[in-house]
């Protein structure tokens, strides 16, 4: 078959993606309109925080969620036909483009108010099924807490108590994300063999508390890209919250997957490449494998971590240091918490909970401050499926990497190379995708 009607069927993914943006405006994560872009004017708002950074124009117009709705399935049918004759070096390609065309369908069929399973929604948005929760796991993380945090007293009190100990102070957070930057950027650069140029600009002013940070696009090459990072003054940036704002939010998470991904576009002038969806599988991808890249710059060992961030964080932040041996348990505390949010969620979407219900489930196991619990359901129902594409998929790609992967060495070659291809999410869950690295 020829290249360029599957390039054409790609390019119809893209449109119907950005015409969706019209009705989904947080759906785009990423998208790269051409291969080498600079800003050419500063009127732009420094408001906001979304991608892409271009105006999108006719690109979104004229089609009715209905309309996007029959093309994606006609697209699909296509692909599918295609899959048929197509040569063995186009396959992952293909299915790629139907996972995400799959994506694109099931995402447009919760905007027009489709019923489906919490599961159903996941599996079609990212390939991912999370599994049920075991309950006795949080009854276990409350008793640990309650016997190793400082203080007396409730624990839900000394869990509120720990967290602000370990906030930065107002007047550190420049000096704090400053430091943290320097060490995972020369990470990324050690490792992922990108341009050194690619650390972003930091910038620092209050954003209202609710905002962790803003981000504006200035330009991009093959090879380099120009970003600002505005982070809040006015947030409140716990130590793990520093390493989960740097690593994963910039370099050698997302940042440099989007540089590896801008250069395959390049490369290979594949459309599909020059966007990722925030319900997709790659978006998945993307936020699992930068919750792991921070755990590989550490080579996976949490004495590593906590050394780090008791001698840069703790120390730029003047925060005590003695509270550092606390931070295996939190790490613990807070990947589990995303689990309990996922199980909130699930039960809220399938009418299992009413809002109540699943607040008091979060108050109870400490993912909720107390009396915050109603409050904080309101706000996960923003991102429904965001404990599975992060979580979940953290978790997802572990396994994969102890499966395929000797070393941590190892595994950075595995994430470069799946930076840049046509990856099946369902392909890592099952352990079935395979890639020369």
């Amino acid at each position: 078959m020829s290249e360029t009607i599957l390039n054409s069927l790609a390019q119809r993914y893209v449109d119907l993606t950005l015409c969706k943006t019209k009705y989904d405006p947080w759906d785009v994560y990423w998208y790269a309109d051409k291969p080498f872009w600079r800003r050419e004017s500063m009127n732009f708002s420094r408001e906001y925080k979304i991608y892409p950074y271009v105006d999108l124009g006719e690109k979104k117009e004229g089609r009715t969620l209905k309309n996007i709705l029959d093309e994606s399935v006609h697209l699909q049918e296509s692909l599918e036909l295609y899959r048929k004759s197509a040569a063995e070096a186009e396959l992952d390609r293909v299915n790629y483009l139907i996972d995400h065309t799959i994506n694109l369908q099931t995402r447009t069929r919760v905007l027009l108010g489709e019923t489906m399973s919490y599961d159903a929604m996941t599996e079609g948005c990212y390939s991912l099924r999370a599994p049920d929760c075991d309950y006795a796991v949080f009854d276990a993380m409350k008793q640990e807490l309650d016997a190793a945090l400082p203080g007396k007293g409730p624990v839900a009190e000394r869990v509120m108590n720990f967290e602000n100990r370990i906030t930065i102070p107002r007047d550190r957070v420049p000096a704090v994300l400053t430091a943290a930057t320097h060490v995972f950027h020369d990470c990324a650069v050690k490792n992922m063999d990108i341009s050194s140029g690619n650390m972003p600009r930091l910038r620092f002013r209050d954003l209202g508390g609710e905002m962790e940070f803003l981000s504006i696009l200035f330009g991009y090459e093959y090879d380099h890209i120009e970003m600002e990072r505005n982070f809040a003054l006015d947030y409140p940036f716990t130590v793990d919250k520093v390493v989960e704002m740097i690593g994963h939010e910039m370099e050698p998470g997302h940042l440099t997957y989007f540089e590896l991904r801008l250069k395959t576009m390049i490369d290979t002038c594949f459309p599909e490449m020059q966007i990722i969806a925030q319900y997709s599988p790659s978006s998945a991808f993307c936020e699992g494998s930068a919750r792991m890249a921070v755990y590989m710059c550490f080579d996976h060992s949490i004495e590593q971590l906590v050394d780090f961030e008791r001698e840069v964080i703790f120390e730029q932040g003047r925060l005590d240091k003695s509270l550092a041996a606390c931070m295996p348990l939190w790490h613990r505390f807070r990947d589990l918490a995303g689990y309990g949010k996922l199980e909130a969620t699930r039960n809220r979407w399938n009418g299992v909970w009413d809002k109540e219900e699943a607040g008091a489930f979060l108050e109870k196991y400490l993912f909720a401050a107390p009396g915050s619990g109603a409050q904080t359901v309101d706000r996960l129902a923003a991102d429904d499926g965001h404990f599975v594409s992060h979580d979940y998929a953290r978790d997802v790609m572990r396994d994969y990497y102890k499966a395929m992967t000797k070393n941590t060495d190892e595994q950075w070659r595995l994430y470069q190379k799946l930076c840049r291809s046509h990856m099946s999410m369902r392909g890592i869950r099952d352990l079935t995708y395979r890639i020369d690295f």
